[in-house]
């Protein structure tokens, strides 16, 4: 791969920079033509320079075409080289502009497909260490069973300020194992690191150049690299779905993209979705649809068992979960947790973060990692952690319950005094003292084990297998997602009825206000009804993608990064699935405008394509902007220049002569530019006007003498349909770069410091 993507770049750069070549020695031989020009003309044979006088220079050569000359207030023609670059900058701003568009592409490409393990590379490792694991089946069978072992987590963030220490967040005490048939419960006071403690152990630190995170991992007693996966399913506090589909459907659709290769038959695929809902009481929920803030749906706690559910589809052996029972009740929370306790009792391993349980929740825990201020305050069993405390001096009533206790034990005293506030923290320090004493007795392994060489790289090899590909083919892949894409779209009444309530109203608006005819006042008319629908379509749809798309990407990149399905059937399939309502609402608008402005007759058919058109190319430029955006208030926070670019580079604002020629590639890009061009074209030409009547200028007969008002004379509108198709298959091609390239990163846990 990299050699092809150096020889690739190698090349591009070598021809473009050949194009640039050709520019300069075009400047140089204009320079050269006009110095000779110069020269003729001139009343005395001297020696040429950059200087010149002005008495020299003869009078038809004053007109400088390129601009490459000025004059001083002494009366001096000077001439820069810069000047005469910019004759031909157009030319080499592309070229330039380009190569390295093609060489960031390569190179990010490059990276992508570093994200992957090396099969060949593990394969001659799995050889030379005697193991072979060819198979999903015999990956899965080493991990029927895993213990997840950690200790000597240590992560610190580094401060803006320059001098402040580094924020310590955890302090690298933390240590403990999760079992097989066991669940493990992280708590600790707000603010503790218990959340943090669980995706260091997930290995799921998002990450931050800020951030140094280091400790060791096991899996049954070996040793993990840093940047090695864990057979596991994760669940996070906020889980997103698709919120018009039914819990049926969301599970059939996971069902089918992860086990599509191993369950070969629908039966089948139907039996384990069956036994899902059963097992996770989703079956009296089957036919609702999942919703979210502002569509009615599941229920908090239905919509996180239909989570957990979801990633157990594969049938990990770890479960993690961060606070699954925040924001339900106490019956919510109790059923929840009973189902994890269930799937504990088939054998999987546990681990979750629990805040505040209640003394019947926290009770069908077994074991207990207790944190404060990133320190270890207790690793053991929950039947023992109350005698622990009290062993430590720090008893109590026998009605409060266990789970608070220990949370008041470990939580510092704020506002009650400064010997409250001294006491607390001395109390914490004694718990932590005792907890590290505790942990040094826990052996994760043996000092040959922890080297991190062989046989931990032979264990990210196993473990990262059975996560590197998608359960289905490509074409499967873009099946389901266009079927998904495209159900979603038909289902969302509430937004389709808006936005036919918005194409009816500005229809109606727009042919209610004009009135086109053939006098010299409707040439005017005709070019602001025009450039107004360009501006108003361009306007809702990049509005409307960017406001939706962030929100659909959370949920499409989490599901990317479990190798659910690759960047590139989704993105085929949600171009796709905006096409067919963006004709619908066209066809809706241009039959209300065309007839109520009396366009140019017997042109509705190119009108309404070129609408169409213009609309696709908008959303894919909205598209674009939201998928290099990391949330929506930053792709918020990019529409409005955009717009206001668009409409200084629509070709009335400015000309293109008079463009700044750093700036002219952003006229050819122009979105309003070509549409109104397109609308332009395909109204005036045939027409001709009246020269009756109030007149806005000198009288125009014709459409084609209109037109060249606005440079659009010896234009087609096979151009604008050229250029328009270019400008959607670039954003489209940006926005899956930038899908691709842009989705999350974690942090490397390295060796703790000796």
């Amino acid at each position: 791969m990299r050699p092809t993507i150096c020889f690739a770049a190698a090349f591009i750069v070598f021809t473009n920079l050949s194009f640039c070549l050709v520019s300069a020695q075009n400047v140089a031989g204009k320079f050269a033509a006009r110095t000779k020009l110069s020269d003729a003309s001139s009343s005395k044979k001297k020696k040429r320079s950059f200087w010149v006088s002005r008495k020299n220079i003869a009078v038809e050569d004053e007109e400088d075409k390129y601009g490459e000359c000025r004059w001083t207030k002494q009366g001096v023609r000077k001439c820069w080289w810069w000047d005469l670059f910019l004759a031909e900058s157009e030319m080499i701003v592309k070229a330039v502009g380009m190569s390295v568009l093609c060489a960031v592409v390569s190179w990010l490409w490059h990276l992508r497909s570093q994200y992957y393990v090396d099969e060949d590379r593990g394969k001659e490792e799995d050889k030379a260490e005697d193991i072979v694991c060819d198979s999903p089946e015999q990956v899965k069978s080493l991990f029927q069973s895993v213990e997840v072992g950690f200790e000597d987590l240590h992560m610190t963030l580094k401060q803006k300020k320059k001098g402040e220490p580094d924020r310590v967040i955890l302090d690298g005490s933390i240590r403990g194992v999760a079992k097989p048939g066991r669940m493990l419960a992280i708590m600790g006071p707000s603010g503790s690191g218990k959340t943090t403690t669980l995706h260091a152990i997930a290995g799921k630190v998002k990450y931050d150049k800020r951030i140094t995170l280091s400790g060791k991992r096991f899996i049954n007693g070996e040793p993990v690299t840093g940047d090695s996966l864990i057979p596991m399913a994760f669940v996070e506090q906020e889980v997103n779905f698709f919120p018009h589909m039914t819990v049926k459907e969301t599970l059939d659709f996971q069902v089918e993209l992860k086990m599509g290769s191993t369950l070969k038959t629908k039966s089948e695929r139907d039996k384990l979705v069956k036994e899902l809902m059963g097992q996770l009481g989703l079956t009296k929920s089957a036919n609702t649809i999942v919703g979210n803030a502002k569509i009615r749906g599941l229920s908090g706690g239905e919509r996180k068992r239909l989570s957990i559910a979801c990633e157990m589809i594969s049938s990990p052996p770890v479960i993690m979960l961060d606070e699954p029972t925040s924001g339900l009740d106490s019956y919510q929370a109790t059923q929840v947790v009973e189902t994890l306790r269930k799937l504990a009792d088939q054998g999987k391993t546990i681990v979750s973060v629990i805040h505040q349980p209640s003394q019947h929740t926290f009770q069908l825990f077994d074991d207990l990692l207790l944190v404060s201020e990133g320190k270890l305050m207790y690793f053991g069993e929950v039947r023992n952690v109350r005698g622990h405390m009290e062993g430590l001096g720090y008893g109590c009533e026998s009605e409060v319950g266990t789970a608070e206790h220990v949370l008041d034990c470990v939580s510092r005293v704020v506002g009650a005094g400064a010997d409250a506030e001294k006491a607390s923290v001395e109390r914490i320090e004694a718990i932590a003292s005792a907890a590290r004493k505790q942990s040094d007795e826990l052996m994760m392994a043996t000092e040959e084990q922890t080297n991190e060489g062989k046989v931990a790289k032979k264990m990210k090899h196993i473990v990262d297998r059975s996560h590197m590909h998608p359960g289905v083919n490509i074409l499967k892949q873009f099946k389901l997602l266009l079927g998904r894409a495209l159900q979603e779209t038909v289902r969302g009444k509430a937004a389709i009825i808006i936005k036919v309530i918005q194409q009816v109203t500005l229809g109606v608006i727009y042919g209610g206000i004009y009135t086109l005819g053939d006098n010299q006042a409707s040439i005017m008319d005709r070019f602001g009804l025009l450039s107004l629908i360009v501006i108003g379509a361009t306007n809702m749809a990049m509005a409307g993608t960017i406001r939706s798309f962030p929100k659909e990407k959370a949920i499409v990149s989490n599901e990317i990064s479990s190798s659910m399905y690759r960047t590139g059937p989704y993105f085929i399939a949600k171009a796709l699935s905006e096409l067919p309502l963006i004709g619908v609402f066209n066809a809706i608008f241009s039959s209300l405008i065309y007839p109520l402005a009396k366009l140019h007759p017997g042109k509705f058919k190119t009108f309404l394509g070129l609408t169409s058109l213009h609309s696709i190319a908008s959303e894919a430029f909205g598209l674009l902007i939201g998928s290099i955006s990391p949330s929506s208030d930053v792709a918020l926070a990019l529409f409005p220049p955009t717009i206001v670019l668009n409409i200084i580079f629509d070709g009335k604002n400015i000309s293109p002569e008079n463009t700044p020629a750093a700036l002219r590639w952003v006229n050819e890009i122009g979105l309003i530019r070509w549409g109104f061009s397109g609308l332009a074209l395909n109204e005036f030409e045939g027409l001709e006007f009246s020269t009756t009547g109030p007149r806005r200028g000198p009288v125009t007969k014709t459409g084609e003498e209109a037109l060249a008002r606005f440079g659009l004379d010896g234009m087609k509108i096979s151009d604008v349909v050229r250029a328009q198709t270019k400008l959607i298959a670039g954003c489209w091609l940006l926005s899956f770069f930038g899908l691709a390239l842009t989705r999350q990163k974690y942090e490397v846990m390295h060796s703790p410091r000796k």
